[in-house]
């Protein structure tokens, strides 16, 4: 199973709820608003790549006035996330061809997701696509050195089961980098 399908059909039922119910909404998530909410004016247009059911980021933005407009790969996690936030426009996308016309968004971040992608490449040539010139985009790259994400990465290793998986990863991010 190649790792979209993965992530469509069977990661994303973690999701559903492990965001609310596991991790919450950490310091680290909190660091992340705080720091679009003082770079991007309140009601500018962001994309969320990676928009899950909204929380925490989505929700976070839109509560403070923004446009939010999200996608994801997983129909499970978007169709949580419209009836969740009625306010986010959101829609089951590929991070890696977004529907969006050129210099769309002020901002587009991407949070805890990038490491998904495939292709992270194509995912950030993406976003740097659909904002606008001198716009604001923001992502992080997950570092394995934290408890939390350390646990992720290893649980989503041992379900693949895939010898090369570990060595995927690594190759992308350099990719990336």
């Amino acid at each position: 199973m190649d790792r979209k399908t993965f992530i469509r059909s069977t990661y994303s039922k973690y999701w559903l709820d492990a965001r609310e119910r596991i991790y919450g909404f950490m310091e680290y998530d909190k660091h992340l608003c705080r720091h679009v909410h003082e770079n991007v004016s309140a009601g500018s247009r962001l994309l969320d790549v990676g928009v899950g059911t909204g929380y925490p980021f989505a929700d976070f933005f839109q509560k403070q006035g923004y446009h939010v407009f999200g996608v994801d790969l997983s129909p499970l996690l978007v169709e949580k996330c419209k009836q969740l936030n009625r306010e986010i426009a959101c829609e089951v996308r590929d991070a890696e061809d977004l529907p969006f016309p050129e210099n769309t968004f002020d901002c587009t971040y991407c949070f805890q997701s990038s490491w998904y992608f495939p292709n992270p490449k194509d995912a950030v040539r993406e976003m740097v696509r659909v904002t606008r010139p001198m716009g604001f985009i923001i992502f992080d790259v997950q570092n394995r050195n934290h408890r939390k994400i350390d646990l992720a990465h290893r649980m989503s290793c041992f379900e693949n089961s895939r010898v090369g998986y570990p060595f995927k990863c690594a190759r992308n991010i350099y990719n990336l980098i």
